[in-house]
């Protein structure tokens, strides 16, 4: 029960505790009253028919009937009352009249306050001679009626004053209680990781010490979270990215690499260096000046041309290479770098210097089943036949052990097939705590060829991405959830969203049926994006979060990048945060041991829960157990399985 409402209950049980008192406490006096004033009658109504009796008392021989017509002329008064007169030799006249006005008055009210009939004696005198003894009962009918409307009336007066002061209580609380509900909503901020300072501090002296020392609590616990944060930001910087461009180095693109063939979540599909020509020469020739600027130049047009391109990779490779990776076609890659190939001759048109620069470029497709080594091998060896062909030349080697359409028309028609005839699948890779307790069941779509070939995500989703179809996927993927029977519910599903269903609201009917299903089959789904589609669409992001959490799901981020998501961790409501392995094992290498400590900080802080994804050996295991990671997912530790 909230405050409000105790405290609303307490005064209003204590203010109609008192009403009733001060009712009980009226209506004995009343009665005390009424049973006075009955005595009161009584006295007075024997005495004025005593004096009567004595002035008209019949005399000796006339019949006593008119002396009971007497007797009943002074009982009409319209009292509930028993007359009685006793002469002297022992002869009785008596005249009763029935009670009034006891129908009008309930049984329970009679008994609950007891009145006594009202007796009075008197004898009846004729020129100092005794004629008898007057007695008179007055019955207290009238004096219940009387009373009964006493407290019927006081009740209604009563009632009427106690819901007026209700109301003024009600309104008075509800102005009294902002301030206490602006501190409950910044514990509740707190309480969901949403460290805020409140800026209005309430005029009551206790509220005010509560949220003076809440903003404390909060400004230390910012402190903390900027500390390591930056921590993490200077790794990053040290580790992933070349200092004279700000791109990612070489192991920033292989570590991405690695993810992205050893993952069914593929993002990209293919990846292209572009190469200088007769790199060292040049730098002996124009010395290191040139050099340095024409890097430069060379980032800032990779950079123009990859904005909003969320999804791609860009590093400087090596010396005299950069490389990005990308989720469109290798079409699309190739007039990507011919594009870059004409602005970088219009850039060096005007200077001298770099007037006989030329540069290559090689692409390849990416394969899931890929080791590192092949993808390099490949584009290496294209390259090696675009300097062949000369300057500005463009190769690119397809290779894929899987048959699969080609160009656009063909994988939309493909794609398109797929979906109605339903010939999509689901496969589930467990993450595990150090226990071997599952703790979710990532699922992965996938679906056969022709030739009766396993097709993974990694192969069509950048495609489907491509051509606008990755919110049909995710359709399908609610679909099968929903349909299939054979799901182990008692472990909570994955489910990763493509950043077409922050962008467009059109799967959110079918995402809203999937979450409702769920929870009545009290199946517990963690739902999850990857953290290029939480930047871009940050306001959808809070929304599907609290519909998640609201359904009693859980909500995450896939694949964490230091670099670009930390500020998400604290913006918005994430239960757990999927990290590659390849880069925390990294982190834990060397001086890099504090960068990991900052983590785990961070994640004890917000109370978020990480999970090492893509471990692929027992090195990699055993490491990441030894510095505290408890949750860890990859084929090391279990293919993916058919469901």
């Amino acid at each position: 029960m909230t405050l409000f409402k105790q405290i609303n209950l307490s005064i209003s049980t204590l203010f109609g505790v008192l009403l009733l008192i001060v009712l009980v406490s009226d209506l004995s006096r009343a009665a005390m009253l009424q049973q006075e004033r009955l005595h009161d009658s009584a006295r007075n109504m024997v005495e004025t028919l005593s004096t009567t009796l004595g002035n008209n008392y019949p005399a000796s021989g006339e019949s006593s009937s008119s002396l009971g017509a007497l007797l009943g002329a002074a009982a009409e008064n319209g009292r509930p009352a028993s007359i009685e007169f006793v002469a002297t030799d022992g002869s009785r006249l008596r005249r009763e009249q029935a009670q009034a006005g006891v129908d009008e008055t309930p049984g329970w009210f009679m008994t609950l306050v007891p009145l006594q009939a009202a007796t009075a004696s008197l004898p009846v005198t004729r020129d100092g001679i005794e004629l008898g003894q007057l007695n008179v009962a007055l019955q207290p009918g009238l004096a219940y009626r009387s009373l009964y409307r006493e407290l019927i009336s006081s009740m209604l007066w009563k009632m009427t004053i106690l819901a007026a002061a209700m109301l003024v209580m009600w309104l008075l609380l509800r102005h009294f209680m902002q301030p206490l509900e602006r501190v409950k909503r910044h514990a509740e901020a707190i309480h969901n990781n949403q460290f805020r300072q409140e800026d209005f501090i309430p005029p009551t002296t206790e509220l005010q010490t509560v949220t003076e020392a809440m903003n404390l609590m909060v400004s230390r616990v910012q402190g903390i979270f900027d500390e390591q944060e930056r921590t993490l930001s200077r790794y990053q910087q040290l580790l992933y990215r070349d200092k004279i461009t700000n791109l990612g180095n070489r192991r920033y693109l292989l570590e991405q690499l690695q993810q992205s063939i050893s993952e069914e979540s593929n993002l990209f599909n293919c990846m292209a260096i572009i190469k200088i020509v007769d790199f060292d020469q040049l730098r002996e020739q124009q010395g290191y000046e040139v050099y340095n600027k024409l890097i430069k130049i060379l980032a800032e047009l990779l950079r123009k041309a990859h904005t909003g391109r969320n999804a791609d990779r860009l590093s400087r490779f090596n010396e005299d290479e950069f490389a990005f990776l990308s989720a469109a076609d290798e079409e699309a890659a190739v007039g990507f770098i011919e594009t870059l190939f004409e602005d970088f001759q219009q850039r060096i048109a005007d200077e001298q210097e770099l007037a006989n620069v030329r540069l290559v470029a090689g692409i390849c497709n990416l394969q899931s089943d890929d080791e590192i080594g092949q993808s390099l091998a490949r584009i290496d060896y294209c390259l090696s036949q675009a300097i062949v062909r000369g300057p500005f030349s463009i190769e690119h080697q397809v290779a894929t052990s899987v048959d699969l359409p080609q160009g656009k028309m063909q994988w939309r028609s493909w794609l398109e097939s797929k979906l109605e005839s339903h010939e999509f699948f689901l496969v589930g890779q467990l993450a595990i705590s150090n226990e071997r307790i599952p703790i979710q069941r990532e699922l992965f779509i996938r679906t056969r060829n022709d030739r009766d070939q396993v097709v993974p995500a990694s192969a069509f989703m950048p495609m489907a991405a491509s051509l606008g179809m990755s919110m049909d996927i995710d359709k399908e993927v609610f679909r099968l959830i929903m349909s299939n029977t054979e799901l182990d519910r008692r472990i909570p599903l994955a489910v990763n969203l493509s950043a077409a269903f922050f962008e467009l609201a059109e799967a959110q009917e079918d995402f809203n049926r999937l979450l409702s299903e769920c929870q009545q089959k009290e199946t517990r789904l963690c739902v999850e994006a990857s953290h290029y589609a939480l930047n871009q669409f940050p306001v959808m992001c809070s929304q599907i979060s609290q519909r998640v959490r609201a359904h009693g799901h859980r909500f995450g981020i896939d694949n964490l990048d230091f670099g670009q998501s930390l500020h998400l961790l604290q913006s918005g409501q994430f239960d757990y945060v999927k990290i590659n392995a390849g880069i925390l094992h990294e982190m834990i290498q060397g001086e890099m041991t504090a960068s990991f400590q900052a983590l785990r900080t961070l994640g004890d802080t917000l109370d978020i829960l990480v999970i090492a994804v893509a471990v692929d050996s027992q090195q990699v295991y055993n490491d990441l157990s030894e510095l505290g990671i408890e949750n860890m997912q990859g084929n090391f530790l279990g293919e993916p399985e058919t469901i």
